[in-house]
């Protein structure tokens, strides 16, 4: 079921220049109006910087100097209504939703922040939004501002370009396709990702098979050596028990040959050192005489001359010790030449054995021949067991993949919505009075570049397409739907033929399922006041929300003298500070 956000109150609070705001938003239209540069952007900007979309912030920073918390109170209605609150203070965002505590999130200014990708999971949890977008050749959830982005048209650049009232969206690749497919209901991002994923699956597992397939249909060859599968098997079994034991007495043998040679090594180097060190000593002369190594004087102590003579005795009792050792070692040289005879001979009674064994014959099937059979038979079992596995996995993405759109479907899915939006685009145009385009891919959705028009007939086109593209997606089951902002509708030099002519075309397509929040600019010097036009083409039924008396500027803010005491008690309180 989709969901549907209707706007109750928006709240700021300035406890540094101790001022506020506050007003309330009826179901239906609500006019922002006010002298220029009142706070009327302002307003609708803070709304949006409140839900964590930090591409406001610029536009905010003289308001955020004075350290405002913001409050917007709401209706999500979907399975049944539930009150929610969110409030922002500056890095810190607090989700309140009824009969819930509240959920914070701490560090959200930076769009790639940990909390921030948390909090924009958490939006799109919440309002069922699931676009995902290319972002270094994967998808990933939207960013926030793609989930306003169809409900919000910025006075600065949304009356000159289409979608752009957020900035980087256009850098996102393949941002156009699958902006539209998702909220016309085509495909999603997501579904597309996952369709690649199973599609290449798919294709690793048919080459997989064709491979084991082409292995497989060799196994013909060898139906003649199964048969004398089992003479071999006791040849084989004759063979292996005195090769174990030849075997065992070879490495035996072998072990014993390294160990002796190992030590003589060991005690021939150990001898060279100790001549090197009793060399050394009978150089260094503690009587007379200076040390070869440093030239000091040796000393004439008697304690050291004695350690001196008890290093020489002792280097020279070990070399005589080691001297013993290689001695015996040399005794045992005809051993190890013995070793090695019986380990050559050892070798040559394994090899000779193993070689009568891969001379065995049978009807011209030799040993070498039945084990490369033994192997190749273990092969084809695993291999009709490998293709059974990859034919059931097959099968279920087959089954998956069948329930996504073809390339093709895709695109004539798009014609078909092109030509939808085709239709309500040229109605409301001829209902603005705006001059027909000659060339058709100005109608087509899927098409349409950057309108060859200015002034007031740009402001018009694009008044008309953002109300044909609100009311085509409003048809998507799955699509959420925000209150419709429109920032400064009279931009530009409009006279009043026009600016009744922009009126009649807002009451009369204006969303019958959602609000419309849009700005006037306003002043008490206006020929013709806000009131009067509410009346004269509103049918007096919209809610005005007026800024500064329609007099000040820079008037968002009010001397806060005590106003809404509970309510900002609660609000401090769901922020914790």
């Amino acid at each position: 079921m989709k969901a549907i956000i209707e706007y109750e109150n928006f709240f700021a609070f300035s406890e540094n220049s101790n001022k506020y705001f506050n007003t309330s938003f009826s179901k239906g239209m609500n006019i922002v109006h006010g002298k220029n540069t009142s706070g009327k952007s302002t307003l609708l900007q803070a709304m949006l910087y409140t839900f964590g979309i930090n591409d406001e912030k610029l536009k905010l920073s003289e308001l955020l100097n004075d350290r405002v918390i913001f409050r917007l109170d709401f209706i999500l209605k979907k399975e049944t209504n539930e009150k929610i609150s969110i409030l922002r203070d500056e890095d810190f965002l607090v989700i309140k939703r009824q009969d819930s505590p509240p959920i914070k999130f701490t560090g959200i200014s930076g769009d790639r922040s940990v909390e921030h990708i948390k909090l924009k999971e958490f939006l799109g949890n919440m309002f069922g939004f699931d676009l995902y977008l290319e972002s270094s050749g994967k998808y990933s959830p939207a960013s926030i501002e793609a989930m306003f982005l169809p409900y919000y048209i910025a006075q600065d650049v949304g009356w000159v370009y289409k979608h752009k009232s957020f900035r980087g969206l256009d850098f996102v690749k393949n941002f156009k396709f699958d902006f539209f497919d998702y909220y016309l209901g085509i495909s999603n991002d997501f579904d597309r990702d996952e369709k690649k994923r199973l599609e290449k699956e798919k294709s690793d597992l048919e080459n997989e098979n064709k491979f084991l397939s082409n292995i497989e249909e060799k196994k013909d060859e060898l139906k003649l050596s199964k048969m004398k599968d089992e003479v071999f098997v006791v040849k084989s079994i004759e063979y292996i028990e005195p090769y174990k034991i030849n075997k065992g007495e070879l490495i035996e043998l072998e072990k014993k040959y390294l160990d002796s040679c190992n030590k003589l090594a060991f005690l021939e180097q150990r001898k060279l050192i100790l001549n090197r060190i009793k060399r050394a000593l009978n150089k260094q002369k503690p009587v007379e005489g200076e040390c070869p190594a440093c030239k000091q004087n040796m000393p004439s102590d008697l304690v050291k001359i004695y350690s001196h003579l008890q290093d020489i005795n002792d280097t020279t009792a070990q070399l005589q010790e080691i001297k013993k050792e290689i001695d015996k070692l040399k005794e045992i040289k005809g051993t190890i030449n013995s070793l090695i005879r019986n380990i050559s001979n050892k070798r040559k009674i394994v090899a000779k054995e193993y070689d009568e064994l891969t001379k065995y014959n049978v009807d011209n099937l030799t040993y070498n021949s039945w084990i490369e059979n033994k192997v190749n038979v273990q092969l084809s079992e695993k291999l009709l067991i490998k293709l059974g596995e990859n034919t059931l996995k097959l099968n279920d993405i087959i089954g998956q993949l069948s329930e996504f759109k073809t390339d093709e479907q895709v695109r004539k899915d798009r014609v078909k919505y092109s030509y939808m939006f085709k239709e309500i685009f040229e109605k409301s145009l001829s209902d603005l009075g705006v001059k027909k385009f000659e060339n058709n891919k100005f109608y087509l959705l899927y098409e349409i570049p950057a309108f060859p028009k200015q002034g007031v007939e740009l402001l018009k086109t694009l008044l008309s397409y953002s109300f044909s593209f609100n009311k085509i997606i409003k048809n998507t089951p799955y699509v959420h739907r925000f209150p419709f902002m429109l920032d400064a509708i009279f931009e530009g030099d409009l006279d009043e033929d026009n600016k009744g002519n922009i009126l009649d075309f807002i009451y009369k397509n204006k969303p019958n399922d959602t609000q419309i929040i849009f700005s006037i600019a306003d002043s008490k010097k206006n020929y013709i006041p806000v009131d009067v036009y509410n009346q004269n083409h509103l049918n007096g039924e919209a809610n005005l929300i007026c800024l500064g008396g329609n007099s000040k500027e820079r008037a968002f803010l009010s001397p806060y003298e005590g106003q809404y005491k509970e309510y900002l008690k609660e609000t401090l309180t769901i922020l914790g500070v």
